[in-house]
């Protein structure tokens, strides 16, 4: 959407009954789909893939290791109980367990941290974005919106989502979700697209003001392999 637009932006005025002071201030408001944003938002995909290809490789490794430990126990059960070789196959089975476990709790720390960083960096590229169009276009408070689907099972549940509504109506003036997700990937793209992407390497987490939790994206996490 072409940010010329917001010669024409709603401006709400901020006043008590009764009264204007005479200092008062405009404040020009307008709004984003900040769902639309992160599931279309250039970056966002290219980690869900990366992610997704993570997960496989941990589950296929998980696989051989299992497979390796049931190579031991079919070897185990050829050995005679009170023999040499059964104690230290045995033995050599634990050992095998126990690496595994760790190996498992290693790779699900690994990608929950390296989840939670990256989505961090994303919430932070589209803030800036948001940011920059707005001081661009002399916005004083962006607010985000959800859309009301017709998906919802029952009533009960579309009852939620309705209640769940941040923003009942605004005029479509006031609309910038394309805009913000056009500067995200037009600026991702610039700086490499998926080829700079490597999620053993997130950003550290910053701390922003005005951070509130969100839920998590569709990015896959790896479940812990059971044994």
């Amino acid at each position: 959407m072409n940010p010329k637009w917001v010669l024409g932006v709603l401006c709400v005025v901020l006043a008590l009954p009764g009264s204007a002071p005479a200092d008062e201030k405009n404040v020009n408001i307008a709004v984003v789909d900040l769902t639309f944003i992160f599931e279309n938002y250039g970056m966002t995909q290219a980690l869900e893939d990366l992610f997704d290809r993570r997960r496989q490789a941990a589950a296929a490794e998980a696989e051989s290791k299992r497979a390796a430990v049931e190579a031991k126990r079919k070897d185990l059960l050829a050995r005679k109980p009170e023999s040499k070789e059964f104690a230290q196959i045995e033995e050599e089975i634990t050992r095998m367990q126990v690496e595994f476990e760790v190996w498992a709790a290693l790779q699900e720390k690994r990608l929950k941290d390296d989840h939670k960083r990256w989505l961090m960096q994303i919430y932070t590229n589209v803030r800036n974005a948001v940011a920059e169009i707005a001081t661009e276009s002399n916005i004083d408070m962006v607010l985000t919106y959800d859309k009301l689907t017709d998906d919802a099972p029952d009533s009960v549940a579309l009852r939620q989502q309705i209640l769940l509504q941040k923003i009942i109506y605004f005029d479509d003036r006031i609309e910038l979700t394309q805009a913000v997700l056009a500067r995200l990937n037009e600026k991702y793209e610039k700086e490499g697209g998926a080829t700079g992407l490597r999620l053993g390497m997130a950003p550290p987490l910053e701390k922003l003001p005005g951070v509130a939790a969100h839920k998590p994206l569709r990015i896959a996490e790896v479940e812990r392999p059971r044994d």
